[in-house]
């Protein structure tokens, strides 16, 4: 494994949520030189497992330091409206509520559970979402490992996840329940253990795909208008969304 990664403190420091939260962005940024350079390395030399661990851990420590970041952020969290008022906003196919009943064990704000039941999730969504209705418990949908002690760290890993949608590559957008209930993408390149801050709450999530859905519609002949227009529109509604190794963040980098 990189020297560097001893120094900041891995592996142990991925069982440590507080000191993840701590890293600072000159770490941040070792974090990724070390990846990137790792992954050149095995450009070179595929079965390098030296290379492979330096790959795995600097990428899972990055993106776990990031999310906790955005979870333990100070910035002010906008409230959002009615979830009746939220449905009404929606341009596309009608949301579909699912029933009370469905997510009665989902440990959630109610805020969260009226969006749910009074609003509901879409059956499609840009860019390139399918969505699950009624949310599932996500660790019912995984192969866990034969070996006991592995199932159990995966089960306490995965316990708190309820899953309402897909990206096209297959990665689980859920509801964290640990996390307040926040939006949160798992990684399916990386064992779903790779997690990506997506929005503050489910009510947030949809007012942020019509959001997208605006852009797409509008007039690109004057792209970085129309991208500036949506970074407003995004920030105006969750801020925490655009920071640094969150879903719309790296949206708005791609397009840009």
């Amino acid at each position: 494994m990189d020297t560097r990664l001893l120094e900041l403190g891995l592996p142990e420091i991925l069982e440590d949520p507080e000191r993840l939260a701590q890293l600072d962005d000159e770490q941040i940024d070792l974090l990724i030189t070390i990846r990137d350079e790792a992954a050149e390395g095995l450009e070179q030399d595929e079965e390098n497992t030296d290379l492979i661990d330096s790959v795995y851990l600097a990428h899972m420590t990055l993106s776990s330091a990031l999310f906790l970041r955005a979870i333990a952020t100070d910035i002010p969290t906008p409230p959002v409206p009615a979830p009746q008022v939220v449905a009404r906003s929606w341009s596309g196919a009608a949301l579909q509520p699912c029933s009370a009943d469905a997510v009665a064990d989902m440990l959630a704000p109610k805020a969260t559970i009226d969006m749910l039941t009074k609003a509901g999730l879409p059956e499609h969504a840009e860019p390139e979402l399918t969505f699950v209705n009624p949310p599932t418990k996500f660790i019912n949908d995984l192969e866990l490992s034969s070996d006991e002690e592995d199932a159990s760290a995966s089960e306490d890993f995965f316990a708190t996840f309820w899953k309402i949608a897909s990206t096209e590559d297959g990665d689980a957008v859920c509801i964290d329940e640990r996390a307040d209930c926040a939006i949160v993408l798992l990684d399916r390149e990386w064992g779903y253990y790779a997690q990506q801050f997506v929005n503050s709450s489910v009510a947030h999530f949809v007012l942020c795909l019509e959001a997208w859905r605006a852009f797409e519609e509008s007039d690109n002949d004057n792209l970085d208008e129309a991208v500036t227009k949506l970074e407003r529109a995004l920030e105006r509604i969750d801020p925490v969304s655009l920071t640094e190794g969150a879903y719309w963040a790296e949206i708005i980098n791609a397009i840009d």
